[in-house]
């Protein structure tokens, strides 16, 4: 009997120690390793309190109680740029940039482990006759916005985990 040439693949690819970043395994090991023990420190307000709690569940999803042995300090930086203008001066679009500015400190003697920056951009659309609608647009732009960059803060601290262990 011949084996598919793709089978005998994945076989060789398991037997190197290959874990997917994604699979099981390896979230058990690191989030229950050093990302459970990080500490984040967000601005103020609204959006800011969303993006801590948000950092907090991707690195430490099953809530467990570990002693913190890391800050993540948090700054971020909203834009809101108009995109379509008509004649009369108003927008019909525009998009909401977060630009977050992250440092990642071991509290035990205060060296700095990585630092840098996260951007995304949302877009919305506004109307001159619904401004309800355009609110709602608007707030619900920045939402998605902060959710996809404590995704990002998620992945990031993940692919740092090797560095912090």
């Amino acid at each position: 009997m011949k084996l598919p040439p793709l089978f005998i693949a994945l076989i060789a690819l398991s037997a190197c120690g290959f874990e997917p970043l994604h699979g099981r395994t390896y979230q058990e090991r690191t989030i229950t390793g050093e990302l459970a023990a990080i500490k984040v420190q967000a601005p103020g307000g609204m959006l800011g309190e969303l993006l801590r709690a948000e950092i907090e569940d991707g690195v430490n999803p099953e809530y467990q109680n570990v002693q913190p042995r890391y800050r993540l300090q948090v700054e971020l930086i909203e834009q809101d740029i108009p995109l379509f203008i008509n004649l009369d001066g108003t927008a019909n679009r525009g998009e909401i940039r977060y630009t977050s500015h992250y440092v990642l400190v071991r509290l035990a003697d205060n060296v700095v482990l990585n630092q840098g920056k996260i951007s995304r951009v949302s877009s919305y659309n506004s109307s001159q006759t619904a401004d309800y609608a355009a609110f709602v647009s608007k707030e619900d732009a920045k939402k998605r916005a902060i959710l996809e960059l404590a995704q990002d803060y998620k992945l990031r601290l993940a692919n740092l985990s090797a560095r912090i262990n």
